[in-house]
């Protein structure tokens, strides 16, 4: 099921790579803010996961007032964004998750900062909740050059903006990391994608007023996913030769902010911190691919 543009149709200036599974309330959610948007010259490129005709509803719903691409995918983040990828028109690309929410201004503002930074490849923002709270992670205190050091609190992938020609050129997507992938390492897939760009001579610039809006996480689960997570996390760190010291490092951090929660009676952010440097370790000495292994490239659609 496709939904194609027309040929003679211009390309969009932006497109709107969105993944989708079971969360068909929040995707219409995403839509209401994506017809608020000052800039309208874009296009969603919507890559379904869940049981065929599912969206067809509230596709059909907003057909007449987005340019939506509806597109299908095998299991998998990394594979949906990487068929997604060969499918974007515009010049620049944006990797909304399904239960995220832009303020109108945002497509205009990223717009602007490409043409302000002539040189970076992507940009990257923070992700608030409702009540503007950042979600998601822990960010950057202000504006800065992303590089090896940062690149782990210079945002996700709802706050990250890519040109086309880098996405590509970079491999899109690694399919081993990332929620879905056939491995347990399912996290960490945006910030390989950014080393590979970094790894190539690519600039990336972290904006802290560049806002997407989405949810906190929720409690149920939590500890699982931590688990999952730190093995993703792991894994990155083993891929891009971040060595033995810096996991050191990171696992020092992990041990004393779960000594601070033991501390206050937190035992669950203890047990989440047990988890992440358990898994980060398993991630990081799991066995490689093989020889041919590589952070110059992915192994996605483009990388193969």
């Amino acid at each position: 099921m496709s939904t194609e543009h027309a040929p003679s149709a211009p390309p969009p200036l932006v497109s709107l790579l969105v993944c989708t599974k079971g969360r068909s309330a929040q995707l219409e959610r995403l839509f209401e803010s994506l017809l608020l948007q000052t800039c309208r010259d874009f296009e969603v490129v919507l890559v379904d996961q869940n049981e065929p005709g599912t969206l067809e509803p509230i596709v059909g719903r907003y057909r007449d007032r987005l340019s939506i691409d509806h597109a299908r995918s095998a299991p998998g983040l990394s594979r949906a964004r990487n068929v997604g990828l060969a499918r974007c028109r515009g010049d620049l690309i944006a990797f909304p998750d399904d239960d995220c929410w832009y303020p109108p201004g945002l497509v205009a503002a990223v717009v602007r900062l490409f043409a302000e930074h002539p040189g970076a490849d992507a940009v990257t923002g923070r992700t608030l909740d409702a009540a503007g709270r950042e979600s998601l992670g822990a960010f950057l205190a202000a504006d800065q050059a992303v590089g090896r050091r940062n690149v782990w609190f210079s945002g996700n992938s709802n706050g990250l903006f890519v040109r086309r020609a880098a996405a590509r050129a970079v491999g899109g997507f690694d399919e081993s990391l990332g929620v879905g992938a056939p491995t347990p390492f399912r996290s960490g897939e945006e910030t390989d994608f950014l080393l590979r760009l970094l790894a190539q001579g690519r600039g990336v610039v972290f904006r802290h007023g560049l806002v997407v809006h989405h949810d906190q996480v929720a409690e149920a689960g939590r500890h699982t996913r931590a688990a999952d997570y730190a093995r993703g996390f792991g894994r990155v760190l083993r891929l891009h030769r971040y060595g033995l010291v810096y996991l050191g490092f990171r696992l020092a951090r992990f041990t004393a902010s779960g000594t601070r929660a033991l501390l206050r009676r937190d035992t669950g952010t203890a047990r989440d911190k047990a988890l992440w440097a358990i898994g980060t370790v398993a991630g990081y000495c799991a066995a490689r691919r093989g020889a041919g292994e590589t952070v110059a490239g992915g192994q996605g659609a483009f990388g193969r």
